[in-house]
């Protein structure tokens, strides 16, 4: 059955008896829905380390920060969305991709069914053996609306996780240093 269709039949089972539900608005709803549905899934048929072939070499191993990523994505446990922003860091290991890959790498894993906790792990894994650097780190900042439409209700509550792989698991003064890079705006 297609998504149109399943839709369809949410919304006859929501108003079984058809009083609340105005067809002629509702009318291309299912189709809106489906299309809505392969955009925002369609990281499920992309492998993120695709978009890390493509490398520069570079003559030093110097920090590489991108900060204020914002990112939406989908949680599994509820189909809604939760957003916010991703923070990643790398030191290269002589090569580094365009900044615009470390962001396609982020976009194919929040365009899934999603858990926050697993996402900034994909991501950090990802970089660290795309790019085979010295290390990763990866925050994400985010605002669940599982948690603020529904259940709990706390807007405003944010949720952050982190990822470290290679030397940011060894080195706190390097995981301080991406920590005030990120603090100050």
């Amino acid at each position: 059955m297609s998504i149109e269709k399943s839709f369809q039949e949410i919304l006859k089972n929501l108003d079984e008896e058809q009083k609340y539900i105005d067809k002629e608005v509702f009318n291309n709803t299912p189709k809106r829905i489906e299309e809505f549905y392969k955009e925002i899934f369609s990281g499920m048929s992309v492998n993120p380390y695709d978009f890390l072939k493509n490398t520069f070499d570079v003559p030093n191993n110097d920090l590489i920060l991108e900060r204020n990523i914002n990112f939406y994505s989908m949680c599994e446990h509820h189909f809604l969305p939760f957003f916010g922003k991703i923070s990643v860091a790398y030191i290269p290991n002589g090569k580094i991709v365009g900044f615009g890959d470390i962001v396609k790498v982020i976009e194919a894993y929040a365009k899934r069914p999603q858990l926050q906790e697993r996402m900034t792990e994909q991501i950090a894994k990802t970089i660290y053996e795309g790019l085979n650097c010295k290390g990763v780190y990866v925050i994400i900042e985010a605002e669940h609306t599982c948690m603020t439409m529904r259940g709990v209700k706390k807007p405003g509550a944010k949720v952050i996780t982190t990822g470290v792989k290679g030397i940011f698991s060894e080195d706190t003064l390097r995981r301080t240093e991406v920590l005030t890079l990120i603090k100050n705006n």
